[in-house]
């Protein structure tokens, strides 16, 4: 399997920023329900209960999205220091197409199989 070329560097390259912005507007967006649940004394147990589970909900999909921010920003410096493209595991470059579909993406579709 080929060397990234230029282009496909350029390609990815706006690929991981469209993606860094989209997954930091997304934490802004949902930063404020992730703060503690008040909880008000008129307020059925139930709907406490729904409360909380929403808000543990939340949390879960921001711990999610704040590690796929850390893959990308991992992903952007691996660009910059030219390691970008190649499996963290075998060493051998990753197919263009996985890393248009997964821009962050550190190994190759074998040893991520492999992996899990």
């Amino acid at each position: 399997m080929p060397k990234l070329t230029n282009n496909q560097r350029s390609i990815l390259k706006a690929a991981l920023e469209r993606l860094e912005e989209e997954l930091k507007d997304l934490l802004s967006i949902t930063e404020a329900g992730a703060k503690p649940v008040k909880l008000k004394d008129n307020q059925s147990r139930l709907s406490r209960m729904d409360e909380l589970h929403n808000q543990s909900i939340l949390i879960a999909n921001r711990n999610v999205t704040s590690n796929r921010l850390k893959a990308v920003l991992q992903a952007k410096q691996r660009l910059e220091l030219d390691s970008y493209g190649f499996c963290a595991s075998c060493e051998e470059p990753i197919a263009f197409n996985r890393l248009e579909a997964y821009p962050e993406a550190s190994m190759c579709i074998k040893c991520q199989s492999d992996n899990e």
